[in-house]
């Protein structure tokens, strides 16, 4: 943020020549007529506020200086030359200085900040046209990163976290208008990259998903409001693959659906709260196979989808009880490898042996 005497180098670079001149020897007059008799005074010992001590003090010549009427006259100058300095730009249609930019037809403030070669410099403050407070952005090294607090129109933070050249990066947190805690998201680029965690109002979490470049792509998990577990599966490429197992409330599993490029494709097998099969079927590209001895048949020989015997629960659970939220971040993303970056994780994945049924 600019301090005292730098916004006044600033006002006094910008305003009018003839503004500024006047000024400077208002000043100087003021100085020699009242501050520095006043000087001499014993009875005077602090003049660094440089402001009267009364209404009223007499001159070199003994006359009495009116100060009301020199304080407001310089009030009124300053008001004047800021009016003056604001919103000014270059031979080049470059902003400089400070601005003040109002909402078109409007009295309503919408934004104030300085700029330098028309790139932000410090604290920018913007609002809602009822003139609450809308953002707070800090921009600092000629405006390349800024860290950016926003608020709902209650007052209360709605969101709060990093620019890089004006994108989302790094770790960015969402709050609602009670400013309880929503979302914590990570962010390569302006895109979505990284662990993502959801939360219940309560502040517990609710999901952990992997992002990679704005797209799901890895593990989820869910829990209920107690933490214990709700769900989970796997997304490549933002579809669903594999299996996706959920739980009831008492930690009976009562759903398994497999999926393939995000549409049904395997077993499906429902449960009841007492663990008790109240359906199987066999999905084929999204639709149950018709021929019923086909889907009895393919339980017979994979009675290990009709109970929890496959381990993948226990795979996913260790997954996110031992990686940090940094681990799930991978550096060094530009678009020029992006789409390389994406075929070698698929082949990854596809070869990995834990997305297998463990029999």
């Amino acid at each position: 943020m600019m301090c005292g005497y730098k916004k006044l180098i600033v006002f006094f670079q910008y305003c009018p020549k003839w503004v500024n001149y006047f000024l400077r020897q208002f000043y100087f007059e003021w100085f020699n007529v009242c501050l520095l008799p006043a000087a001499k005074d014993k009875h005077l010992k602090d003049l660094s506020p440089l402001i009267p001590l009364s209404l009223k003090r007499r001159g070199a010549g003994g006359e009495v200086f009116p100060w009301k009427i020199l304080v407001s006259f310089m009030f009124l100058l300053f008001s004047l030359c800021l009016s003056f300095a604001q919103n000014k730009m270059d031979s080049l249609g470059r902003k400089q200085g400070y601005w003040k930019v109002y909402y078109p037809n409007s009295k309503h403030l919408e934004y104030e900040g300085f700029f330098k070669d028309d790139k932000p410099q410090g604290l920018f403050k913007y609002y809602y046209e009822h003139d609450t407070i809308k953002a707070k952005v800090n921009f600092i090294k000629e405006g390349k990163y800024a860290y950016a607090t926003l608020y709902h129109m209650n007052g209360k933070i709605m969101a709060k976290g990093k620019y890089l050249e004006q994108k989302k990066d790094s770790v960015w947190e969402f709050y609602n208008q009670l400013g309880q805690l929503l979302n914590r998201e990570n962010y390569l680029q302006g895109q979505r990259h990284g662990l993502s965690i959801t939360y219940y109002d309560s502040g517990k979490v609710y999901q952990k998903t992997q992002y990679i470049l704005n797209k799901k792509h890895g593990y989820f998990i869910e829990y209920f409001p107690d933490g214990k577990i709700k769900g989970m599966g796997y997304y490549k490429n933002d579809l669903a693959e594999g299996y996706f197992v959920y739980y009831a409330p008492n930690g009976t599993r009562v759903g398994l659906i497999t999926y393939q490029n995000g549409v049904r494709n395997g077993p499906t097998v429902i449960k009841d709260l007492d663990g008790k099969i109240t359906e199987k079927t066999l999905y084929k590209n999204g639709y149950p196979v018709k021929n019923e001895k086909e889907s009895e048949m393919f339980f017979q020989q994979h009675p290990e989808m009709l109970h929890n015997e496959f381990g993948l629960e226990k795979d996913i659970i260790k997954l996110f009880e031992n990686r940090n939220e940094k681990s799930f971040f991978m550096d060094n993303i530009t678009t020029e490898n992006k789409n390389e970056l994406l075929k070698n994780l698929q082949q990854k994945k596809s070869n990995n042996p834990k997305q297998k049924i463990k029999k």
